[in-house]
């Protein structure tokens, strides 16, 4: 071999991968750019996703206070579901209402507390006012929620009407009580409503007797002077003090009575109210809407509810508690004065037990343990201004001054009754027959007449 040769066949050997160098390098070039093309785009990728998955662990992180492992991954997932619940740092208890949530005037924060709470429990509720029929007396029950009140605790002897009243509602323990004045006929009843029932507040206007003060002990019950202008919370309702303003000295004159506002209606409670007090209220009363429901003061008494304060008060319903009586309450004047101003009159007397429910939205109804017809004269003193004087002790003869017939009615029946009847056993109430005709049925077994 010449060397010339060599050299040739060296380059021809050379040359032909230069040649296919540069066949072969540009495709390889090619695919090398798209496979680095396609690892940078993956990497990007996926380096997005690593950093949304980063974001979403810090996020988790600052939610629960503590950092998520990178590497942990979806293995880490069911761990989170604890760490989701909220903490008591980030999630508060519901504030219970302060006394400042009481309307501007109250005398307590104690009771307010008590009223706020029912308040919050029974915002979207009812309320319920009761009337219970204690005879010659007053009791009065209000449930706003899960708050519960008793205004006065009838005569001694009330006791079982009051607790049956209450255990109706589904009431376990009274919120409050009020006391309007330290009358028996107002009080009696109290002494073992509050051992038993065991009130939280008492709200009063006077010293109570040595009985119901060791009672109110006993029960843990805290004792609240109120003057006109307090402010009280009643569940969902409101309660404003109207009187008195001072003690006189007078029990009646200083009754204690609230206004209260449920749903948009207006109940006013009165107590005794008599004289100077009472036109007091209702110049206060005169400055407002009229009064829904009226408790008749002084169980319709001749000496309470003048002429001028019920032009002010304007009430669309009365409701006078009473019972068989020696002072011949209600008197014709004051049921008189009730009609002729256009309020429907109910006696506990003649109707039994009233009960009033109010919506949130305002709506009422009423509903009657006996009777629902409303008193419709005032011809005489009795169960609901029709029957005579003699009702009280039930004595009578079968005919009436005038001539009129009379006839007989019960306490609890829905029929009117001849003489001698022995559905009048227990009760006799004598009724002229030309009214029991529109208010009862006649008796089957006795025949009256018709």
């Amino acid at each position: 071999m010449t060397r010339g040769a060599a050299p040739r066949g060296v380059a021809r050997r050379s040359a032909a991968p230069r040649g296919m160098a540069a066949i072969v390098q540009t495709p390889a070039l090619a695919l090398v750019l798209l496979l680095a093309a396609v690892l940078l785009l993956g990497g990007c990728g996926s380096a997005a996703t690593k950093a949304g998955s980063g974001a979403d662990a810090s996020g988790s992180a600052a939610a629960t206070g503590g950092a998520t492992p990178a590497a942990s991954g979806a293995t880490e997932a069911p761990s989170a579901t604890p760490t989701a619940r909220p903490s008591p740092t980030r999630t508060p208890k519901t504030p219970r209402p302060t006394p400042s949530a009481t309307p501007p005037g109250s005398t307590t924060s104690g009771g307010a507390g008590n009223g706020a709470t029912g308040a919050s429990s029974g915002a979207s509720g009812a309320t319920t006012v009761v009337f219970v029929d204690v005879r010659q007396g007053d009791a009065v029950v209000i449930k706003a929620g899960s708050w519960t009140g008793l205004i006065d605790g009838g005569p001694s002897g009330s006791e079982p009407a009051i607790e049956a009243a209450l255990a109706k509602l589904g009431v376990r323990r009274l919120s409050a009580v009020v006391v309007s004045h330290m009358h028996a006929d107002h009080t009696g009843g109290l002494t073992h409503i509050v051992s038993e029932w065991r009130p939280r507040t008492a709200y009063v206007a006077g010293t109570p007797t040595s009985a119901l003060a060791g009672a109110m002990r006993g029960a843990g019950t805290t004792v609240v002077q109120v003057r006109r202008g307090a402010g009280l919370r009643f569940g969902a309702a409101r309660a404003e003090v109207l009187s008195p303003a001072g003690l006189s000295g007078d029990p009646n004159s200083d009754s204690l009575v609230l206004r209260l506002e449920a749903g948009g209606k207006s109940f006013l409670f009165t107590g005794d109210c008599t004289g100077p007090s009472e036109a007091a209220v209702g110049s206060i009363c005169a400055r407002g809407p009229p009064i829904d429901v009226l408790k008749v003061a002084h169980h319709g008494s001749r000496y309470s509810t003048s002429a001028t304060f019920l032009a002010a008060t304007r009430p669309r319903v009365a409701v006078i508690s009473v019972g068989p009586n020696s002072y011949g309450h209600p008197t014709p004047a004051t049921v008189g004065r009730l009609l002729a101003g256009g309020s429907r009159v109910y006696t506990t007397w003649k109707n039994g037990g009233v009960t009033f429910t109010v919506s949130a939205t305002g709506a009422m109804s009423i509903s009657f343990s006996r009777s629902s017809q409303p008193v419709k004269k005032a011809t005489a003193a009795g169960g609901g201004g029709q029957i005579d004087a003699g009702a009280a002790t039930g004595a009578g003869t079968s005919s009436g001054a005038s001539g009129g017939t009379i006839v007989y009615v019960t306490r609890t029946g829905e029929c009117y009754h001849a003489d001698g009847c022995r559905y009048l056993s227990s009760s006799r109430l004598r009724i002229a027959l030309k009214d029991a005709r529109g208010e009862y049925r006649p008796c089957s077994v006795c025949d009256p007449p018709r």
